[in-house]
């Protein structure tokens, strides 16, 4: 390893500050060997794996500690078994109403897949740590919101297994839910074992209305979901039947792109092996936002395996050279990038709430049943809805999905597989409101990938200043 890596790996360490202690010390060679260890540490100095207090008291302590970059959220669904579970939010001036696009990266779906959770949490640490000294990474904290949610599944974090704890009091390992067959697109096949861990009904379970809850609810333009193992980059389709996703070219393009830092496999999620009710599959259908799994490491198993966790993340060691923090970076640039995503601009009153929503149907698969009975698909109602406060001047740039919507495979009828370049015309439904809630304007909103789009709020505008008709 050379120690030419520039300043967004090394984090805070300087170079030429070290380098100059040499002539100093008295051990010259122990000199270079701490100054290489330094060079290969994770972003937090991490030497061994966390445990569920180490996570929250260091997603607390960075909060604390950077007040105007970093944010502590409570995620609004408690586990099975009454546990909270806690992110954060980074990026410049963290508590403002900004119009941001955002990536949002989670860890440990499967609580027995550690290394998920310690990537996550890396990646934050290392945006935080190296803001201001690294160009690439203050501009993009500037242009973009950066959601963190390391444990997904703190019940089967607690207990080291693959499930929660389903509606299980006791968490009896025969009534755990795989909470990564629970997404309500598509739930409900039989392809791999969703059949006996999907849960009771599609979104069952509360750590995946967590999930869904902050996707719907911010502009996420591009989600990871992270997992071991494999060294795969998975995209939709799930299931083969359900056919290419419609933005199949640009999700292809970002799979080569990040593939290429890390080396890992990019391809279709169905060509590793089928299953359905998964996060990226969930949200690319439900927001049009590019939706990856990240299989990390090569090794499944825990034990002894942290050397590899910093490997892996570094690209050091077995993985010289390929490092999936770079990979990270890649999907942060094309988050920002309003090239990928869509843009809302205009001018409102200051202070007005602006509130974009879309309501649409998405459906399970034909529900597979014990023998060979299927039952129809069921409609989920999927509700959409950001906010945005507009500013002093009134001016706003709003980073949103796009409303045109990919159209689905799992439909009212089954699987009508639909493929590249279906979309439905659909709109944001935009509105202007007072802080009270007091809507005064109303205008849909029709943009698709890659354009940006003005809006006139004028009868806002003029009712918000009380020269207007009152309802």
């Amino acid at each position: 390893m050379t120690l030419a890596l520039g300043v967004g790996l090394l984090g805070s360490l300087s170079i030429p500050a070290a380098t100059a202690g040499f002539a100093e010390s008295a051990d010259p060679a122990a000199a270079v060997q701490e100054l290489a260890a330094q060079a290969a540490a994770l972003p937090s100095g991490r030497t061994t794996y966390r445990a569920i207090t180490d996570y929250n008291d260091e997603m607390l302590a960075l909060s604390t500690q950077h007040p105007g970059l970093v944010k502590h959220i409570t995620l609004p669904h408690k586990t099975r078994q009454g546990r909270e579970v806690y992110g954060i939010e980074v990026t410049h001036d963290v508590d403002a109403s900004d119009g941001k696009p955002v990536l949002f990266m989670m860890g440990m779906h499967h609580g027995n897949e550690w290394p998920s959770g310690e990537h996550t949490l890396e990646f934050a640490y290392d945006l935080i740590n190296n803001d201001g000294k690294d160009p690439r990474i203050t501009r993009l904290l500037d242009q973009a919101r950066v959601i963190f949610v390391p444990v997904v599944n703190v019940d089967g974090f607690m207990l080291n297994r693959r499930t929660s704890c389903g509606v299980s009091p006791t968490c009896a390992s025969s009534a755990g839910v795989d909470i990564n067959r629970n997404y309500p697109f598509g739930w409900g096949s039989n392809a791999g074992s969703n059949a006996t861990t999907r849960g009771p009904g599609p979104g069952s379970e509360p750590e995946i209305q967590n999930i869904m809850d902050l996707t719907s609810a911010n502009q996420v333009t591009v989600l990871i979901t992270n997992h071991t193992s494999g060294h795969t980059l998975l995209r939709p389709p799930l299931e083969k039947r359900a056919g290419d996703a419609p933005d199949e070219a640009a999700y292809a393009a970002l799979t080569d792109a990040m593939a290429a830092k890390n080396g890992y496999t990019g391809m279709k999620s169905g060509f590793d092996y089928e299953t359905t009710g998964e996060t990226p599959d969930w949200s690319y259908y439900a927001t049009r936002g590019l939706g990856f799994t990240f299989e990390i490491m090569k090794t499944q198993s825990t034990n002894n395996t942290y050397p590899e966790v910093i490997e892996d993340y570094l690209g050091t060691g077995r993985y010289e050279g390929k490092s999936n923090r770079e990979a990270f970076m890649v999907a942060l640039e094309y988050a920002a990038d309003p090239a990928g995503h869509s843009v809302i601009t205009g001018q409102g009153p200051k202070g007005a709430v602006l509130t974009i929503t879309k309501d649409f149907d998405l459906w399970t698969a034909p529900i597979k049943q014990a023998g060979s009975v299927i039952d129809p698909p069921i409609a989920v109602p999927t509700h959409l809805e950001s906010r945005l406060i507009t500013p002093t001047n009134g001016k706003f740039t709003w980073h949103v999905n796009p409303s045109v919507r990919p159209a689905p495979a799992y439909t009212e009828t089954g699987v009508v597989a639909t493929g590249p370049g279906k979309f439905l015309k659909e709109s944001w439904t935009l509105t202007c409101a007072r802080p009270t809630g007091e809507v005064l304007e109303t205008v849909h909103v029709t943009v698709d990938r890659g354009e940006q789009v003005e809006v006139r709020l004028q009868e806002c505008k003029t009712r918000f200043n009380g020269n207007g008709p009152k309802d």
